[in-house]
């Protein structure tokens, strides 16, 4: 594509000289002959400062924020926000996909994932052609594939979307992220359906205050235009802030008396969860697998979008008696003997405490809770002793371990997750395979352990190095 054609819409200095673009990259190290080099900052470096190394590598033009070496030769495009810019041209590039394709958005801080993989389940069981982005990574009813992001940056975002749409995908299900949110990663896509499932704290590190992180989120729904729909938890308090600053048709869920999909009643096990509803002052039950009183949320907002969706009362009922399994969320392994255990993805206060409160309170009382877990590292240190007094709350025992420390010293880590704690029935073992091996050596067949923070991950971050670790495969490994 034409450098003039790739800029159109976008506010810049006169480009005097035009060349022919084979690809947008915002990594130097991926430069190739024909790449538009897009200089962004990023959390630990500044693209700007390898504008030299990427026109070397055969860059036949560059966008930069004014930031640029004198006498380049190639043309430089200067805008005000490279990022912006980026998913202008990256739509540009790849056509507008998001145009052709029914696009539904999830955000919030927990939810995301088994929002997206139970909407995944019933529109395709009702031949809606649907494709996911998210967590688990890339998928279409023909394949999955690993991206390392819950939202990708622009340009791997329509990329993704154009593939959907060559490939016949009618829906495009879609976990947001409030990062994806304030570093214009999504500005360009055509959202039809936003959903919202709560807000609770994560991500303070990066946003630096609640109402900052609540800004972030909102942006995805101020910015829907009138045709678009707005799926949103009433139950939540930011939900009913967000009601109030759209301009397009709502539909809420919840117990709230004034919510579209009402919850009347639920009744939780540690098998099932059964739900009756009204809606349209119509009254109907609905029975999952999917166990917890978080995935009552989950459950609420992924019918509330498939009613919306034309999906009717009974095929939502039809399409829920099939076992669903949502990798790493709240996912039961049978030990045999050893008893249980439940891997969950759970990463924050909020999710700790309706994770483990539903373990707690669905399990026989002569029942053992062992609880591994840990924080992560260069992440909100306020939230470790708060996740630390939760798990204790729950748990009867408890064993502290590493979860992605990045470039923290674990140690450190530690201490703050021990300063939450009140008494000593703890272990630290840092080891995170170790850990769960120790807690598998404590169990009975009247053991539930619960292991947190990392799912269906394979891998951990351990300073910039990617360490191959699996929770799931350690426990298969040790069954008996």
């Amino acid at each position: 594509m034409k450098l003039s054609k790739l800029l159109k819409g976008i506010s810049c200095n006169e480009i005097t000289q035009d060349c022919e673009v084979a690809s947008i990259i915002h990594d130097s190290r991926k430069v190739k002959k024909g790449s538009l080099f897009v200089a962004i900052k990023g959390m630990k470096s500044d693209g700007h400062d390898y504008i030299l190394d990427a026109v070397s590598k055969g860059a036949v033009a560059v966008m930069s924020n004014g930031r640029s070496l004198d006498n380049l030769p190639v043309p430089v495009v200067k805008v005000k926000n490279t990022r912006a810019c980026m998913s202008q041209i990256s739509a540009n590039f790849y056509d507008h996909p998001s145009k052709d394709l029914n696009v539904i958005g999830v955000t919030g801080t927990n939810g995301k994932t088994s929002v997206t993989q139970l909407l995944y389940n019933l529109l395709n069981k009702n031949d809606l052609v649907t494709g996911t982005l998210g967590t688990l990574g890339f998928s279409t009813p023909t394949g999955m594939s690993t991206t390392g992001f819950t939202t990708p940056e622009s340009v791997e975002l329509h990329q993704l979307l154009q593939m959907m749409k060559l490939g016949g995908v009618e829906n495009a299900v879609m976990e947001i992220s409030s990062h994806a949110l304030e570093l214009n990663r999504v500005d360009d896509v055509n959202i039809n359906i936003a959903i919202f499932t709560n807000l609770s704290q994560d991500h303070l590190d990066f946003h630096g205050s609640m109402e900052n992180y609540f800004q972030a989120k909102l942006k995805l729904f101020s910015n829907l235009d009138e045709s678009s729909i707005a799926i949103v938890n009433m139950d939540d308090e930011y939900g009913k802030r967000i009601l109030k600053n759209i301009n397009c048709q709502s539909i809420t869920y919840g117990v709230d008396k004034n919510a579209d999909l009402l919850l009347i009643e639920s009744n939780l096990s540690i098998d099932s969860t059964n739900l009756l509803m009204r809606w349209k002052n119509q009254k109907f039950s609905v029975t999952s697998n999917l166990i917890g009183s978080h995935n009552v949320e989950n459950l609420l907002a992924s019918i509330a979008t498939a009613l919306v969706s034309g999906i009717s009362i009974y095929e939502i009922q039809s399409c829920m008696k099939y076992e669903l399994i949502i990798p790493g969320r709240m996912e039961k392994v049978d030990l045999n003997e050893k008893g249980i255990a439940i891997i969950d993805y759970a990463h924050t206060p909020d999710a700790y405490d309706k994770t483990l409160f539903t373990i707690k309170n669905m399990a026989p009382k002569e029942y053992e809770i062992i609880t591994v877990f840990g924080c992560g590292g260069d992440r909100d240190k306020e939230k470790r002793p708060i996740m630390g007094q939760i798990a204790e709350k729950y748990s009867d025992k408890l064993i502290i371990t590493s979860d992605n420390p990045r470039f923290e010293e674990l140690e450190d880590i530690i201490v703050d997750i021990e300063k939450g704690l009140s008494y000593k029935n703890y272990k630290i073992i840092k080891n995170r395979r170790e850990a769960i091996l120790n807690a598998l050596n404590d169990m009975t067949e009247k053991t539930i352990l619960v292991i947190l923070g990392k799912g269906r991950d394979d891998y951990e971050l351990i300073g910039d190095k990617k360490i191959k670790h699996s929770d799931f495969d350690i426990l298969n490994a040790n069954l008996k």
